[in-house]
């Protein structure tokens, strides 16, 4: 069976704004404004412009290659198959998580009806017995939606969308229109309208789910396979999504930051808390007065996780049939039922979503580690791009980045900033994380005697380690002591350093890349094994046109 191509235009957009439009609106305007005060405005408008500059990128290799699990696939292209299994893993990981933490927002937002779904110890939110069991049905849920079909499941996001939309616009509305003046951005017994400086602007970014909440741009690029005229309809999700999403969170930002009861700034920003802050508009909303705007906003934190749940629930099954369809992983996962569905990895990510409930308890201790990986992901799509263009230069390409030397290494150095400010803490695990993939791989190859056969491209993959090793050491001489940095590297110097490792890092990995013939036949053996292509569009090197 192939997928099918039913979504349109319309579809992948609000696939992509349903995603974006989770948790991550429900919770980071009130951990950016403890970590940044009111200059996280500068942190979002920062963001909008990095996350923009990395979409592009994407839309080049997306259009290029419109087939299920999309980032899973690039770097098998380019470097081999374990530079491809250990990025699809990150990717994978990364996915894997996002439905359970949506799950858990809405939870979180539940407790302050049903207080006895957690447990709060030093701030963070425990699933009790009850709060797993809601979390079981929800989760599975998901799962339902997505087994219906990709159609069922588009046109359900659609409705989702519309309402997480307008939510989002009353709560806008209701804040500014009880703000009392401008004096919170500037207030001085607070600290002003930077109170922590250039670090908490920058902190913000991967700490206070900034980034995370920008991550459902990617979406389409996941759904390429079953998205009609994917040269057209692509590009314009992604960055409409990203426009659309930015205007949103910025407004948002503004007006809880003029909202906030100037009595709960008293111990500054850092410190800020009302009642009801678990869930912090719903709570906003309640000591503004606005009762009937809490009960929406306690409806929407159901509304909205779910709708990102379920468009992050068909993405991870698209990256783990990806990874089965290179070879990683055993051929049966890769099966795809006859409504088009992948529907043994949609299961398989339900067992493993739900595990995932127990190493990361509430929201913000999943969505640091998470960011970290999705930037990852983020970062090889540039290096990709670049050796691509050598590899395989007559490739038909229908968006084609300008000036993409420079453009790719802009986005790869904005991926790098992203990592270092995620802090030691974030990229250590982040390291163990891909060392434990690499194990998994390495006992694959000796359990299945292919271990001789494939060690011959595992140089190609050599430069992985090198970057996320290099990342750490970086990360650990910083000056964010709070997030594990020994202070060894000025604030302002590390600019320069990263742009160096930057230079570093874009150098060894293109001069790790395959010989072209090899990429040419890893091109055509994905494309054709997952049934985009005829072996006549092989031929003719239009992999952006499917049949």
């Amino acid at each position: 069976m192939q997928f099918k191509r039913q979504i349109g235009a319309g579809g992948v957009m609000f696939a992509s704004i349903g995603a974006m439009v989770g948790s991550g609106w429900l919770f980071s305007s009130l951990y950016a404004a403890q970590v940044a005060g009111p200059s996280a405005i500068i942190s979002w408008l920062i963001a909008t412009v990095f996350i923009i500059i990395i979409a592009l990128t994407f839309a080049e290799l997306g259009t290029l290659f419109p087939i299920a699990g999309g980032i899973a696939n690039y770097p098998f292209f380019t470097h081999g198959k374990l530079s491809g299994f250990l990025l699809g893993w990150i990717s994978w990981l990364s996915f894997l998580v996002l439905t359970p933490i949506e799950v858990q927002a809405t939870i979180q937002y539940m407790t302050n009806f049903f207080p006895s779904l957690t447990r709060v110890e030093n701030n963070v939110h425990h699933l009790t017995a009850q709060g797993f069991v809601t979390a079981t049905f929800l989760m599975l849920l998901l799962v339902y939606i997505n087994t219906r079909g990709v159609k069922f499941m588009s046109d359900t996001n659609k409705y989702f969308s519309i309402w997480k939309l307008a939510v989002p616009a009353i709560a806008i509305l209701i804040f500014f229109l009880n703000a009392k003046g401008t004096t919170n951005l500037t207030l001085e017994s607070a600290g002003g309208f930077a109170p922590y400086g250039g670090k908490g602007i920058l902190l913000a970014l991967a700490t206070a789910g900034i980034v995370f909440s920008f991550n459902g741009f990617q979406i389409g690029i996941m759904m390429a396979a079953e998205t009609k005229d994917p040269q057209k309809n692509i590009p314009k999700a992604i960055i409409g999504s990203v426009l659309l999403g930015a205007l949103l969170y910025i407004l948002l930002q503004v007006s809880f930051l003029l909202a906030v009861p100037e009595e709960s700034l008293k111990n500054g920003w850092s410190a800020l808390a009302f009642a009801g802050d678990a869930g912090p508009l719903a709570g906003l909303a309640l000591a503004l007065g606005f009762a009937w705007v809490a009960s929406l906003l306690y409806i929407d934190a159901v509304v909205s996780p779910l709708g990102a749940g379920i468009v992050y629930a068909a993405s991870s099954a698209r990256v783990l049939y990806a990874l089965s369809a290179n070879g990683y992983i055993p051929q049966q996962i890769k099966k795809i039922d006859k409504k088009g569905i992948p529907i043994t990895s949609i299961w398989i990510n339900f067992f493993f979503g739900m595990l995932a409930f127990l190493p990361f308890p509430g929201w913000q201790g999943m969505v640091a580690f998470l960011s970290s990986t999705m930037i990852t992901g983020y970062a090889i799509v540039p290096i990709c791009i670049v050796a691509l263009r050598k590899q395989q230069p007559n490739l038909y390409r229908p968006f084609r980045l300008p000036q993409y030397q420079l453009f790719c290494l802009l986005a790869l150095y904005i991926c790098n900033l992203m990592l270092f400010w995620s802090g030691w803490y974030i990229m250590s695990k982040l390291f163990i994380a891909v060392a434990v993939g690499f194990l998994i791989y390495f006992a694959r190859l000796v359990y299945c005697k292919e271990l001789k056969q494939n060690i011959v491209t595992w140089k190609n993959a050599l430069w992985i380690f090198v970057y996320l090793g290099g990342m750490s050491g970086i990360t650990r001489l910083s000056s964010f002591e709070s997030e594990g940095g020994l202070n060894v590297i000025p604030f302002g110097w590390d600019f320069g350093v990263i742009a160096l490792f930057t230079l570093f890092i874009m150098y060894i990995a293109q001069k790790s890349i395959l010989p072209s013939e090899v990429t040419e036949k890893n091109i055509e053996l994905i494309l054709t094994g997952h049934g985009n292509i005829t072996e006549e569009k092989v031929t003719e090197k239009r992999y952006a046109i499917n049949s």
